[in-house]
């Protein structure tokens, strides 16, 4: 057996395949590590804006939040013709599993307070109401992912937040998406989101009026607990 020393060395090819898949290579994949009960992760999308004729895709990889979070930004065709719905429900969400007072009172008391999210410094905001047409979407991206045991933007049949938000009629200007797995309650998905830069520019984006959050309990099938997913939006 030859003992001749590789042409490369490891650490350049995982550098090489992560270049080349323009995304970050899961910690298990990097470490060579298989976890029993995988460390929460985080992914968010940033906002996308409605500019006709142009389209245009950014992907970017960072540390922080658990795993190394996913951000990406969007620029395509307008949403159809559709309705808002920003009315504020109360109490406990029958479709999104969550209690929509509670959430609305966490994301409105990080959004009043002025806030340092990466190198970007954001003013206090205006509050988010609820809405049951995001929470539709929300809710069917969450079943989606825990469904494929997978943390993704992309869902069912390649759909991106834009698509899944204008199905359920809303009309929108700009829409963000926040998703993540393995947190226990709202408290600790929001803590976690603001701790991430990405993810607390979407919090804090003054643009956003509408909001809703959904949870979709895991399976002994799958490597998470919780698969959470936050749509917040601006209606035209």
């Amino acid at each position: 057996m030859s003992n001749t020393p590789l042409p490369f060395r490891p650490d350049d090819l995982l550098a090489a395949l992560r270049a080349a898949r323009g995304a970050c290579l899961p910690d298990a994949w990097l470490h060579g590590a298989q976890r029993r009960e995988p460390r929460p992760r985080l992914r968010t999308l940033a906002a996308l804006a409605t500019i006709a004729a142009f389209a245009a895709a950014l992907a970017a990889c960072g540390s922080g939040g658990g795993d190394a979070p996913a951000a990406g930004a969007d620029a395509g065709a307008g949403a159809g013709a559709g309705k808002t719905d920003g009315g504020v429900d109360t109490g406990a969400g029958a479709a999104s599993g969550v209690d929509v007072t509670a959430v609305l009172q966490q994301l409105n008391a990080a959004r009043a307070v002025a806030r340092t999210c990466g190198s970007d410094n954001y003013a206090a905001a205006a509050p988010v109401r609820w809405s049951s047409l995001l929470e539709s979407a929300a809710m069917g991206h969450s079943e989606w992912m825990q469904a494929n045991d997978t943390l993704s933007h992309t869902g069912a049949g390649g759909s991106s937040v834009g698509t899944r938000v204008t199905a359920t009629g809303y009309a929108w200007r700009t829409v963000g998406e926040n998703i993540a797995a393995g947190y226990a309650d709202v408290p600790a998905a929001v803590a976690a989101w603001l701790a991430s830069p990405g993810h607390c520019a979407n919090i804090m984006n003054p643009a956003f009026v509408d909001v809703a959050l959904a949870l979709k309990p895991g399976t002994s099938a799958n490597r998470y607990g919780t698969w959470w997913t936050l749509v917040l939006a601006q209606p035209k």
